[in-house]
């Protein structure tokens, strides 16, 4: 099976780096005054939700890979905490990344957010950039 279009990713580096980059907000708890509690909870920009919805449309999000499992492996740990590693990965190894980004903020709120912030997804959308070849978004999507 081909790498997913790295265009797809490449698009959204513009907004992703420009410095008052909208990301998302926590909402605080808060008690309705039947007394029940909302949780605190992740709203995520519309950009971000874009960028979300674009990686499944696009193929980023693997259906096929253990995303639990595969997070635990060596690969999977030097990729994140190693800057370096980040930027020589291939389109799987970046598809396989953002899945376990995504796919677990499903069930750690805010998770998403924390790779946001912390410019994990910044340097995939870069190292994507690099590899399209010009290190500009295609026009073309």
């Amino acid at each position: 099976m081909p790498d997913p279009d790295l265009r797809i990713l490449a698009r959204f580096l513009p907004e992703f780096e420009s410095p008052d980059f909208p990301l998302g907000v926590w909402s605080p708890m808060q008690q309705a005054e039947d007394g029940v509690y909302t949780m605190p909870y992740v709203t995520l920009s519309p950009v971000v939700e874009e960028f979300v919805q674009a990686a499944y449309d696009g193929g980023w999000v693997l259906c096929d890979l253990d995303w639990p499992k595969w997070k635990e492996t060596e690969e999977a740990i030097t990729r994140y905490r190693d800057p370096d590693a980040l930027a020589r990965a291939t389109p799987h190894q970046l598809a396989q990344l953002l899945t376990v980004f995504i796919r677990q903020d499903r069930f750690v709120e805010g998770a998403l957010l924390d790779d946001v912030k912390s410019g994990h997804v910044l340097a995939i959308l870069r190292r994507a950039a690099e590899l399209l070849g010009s290190g500009e978004p295609s026009s073309e999507c």
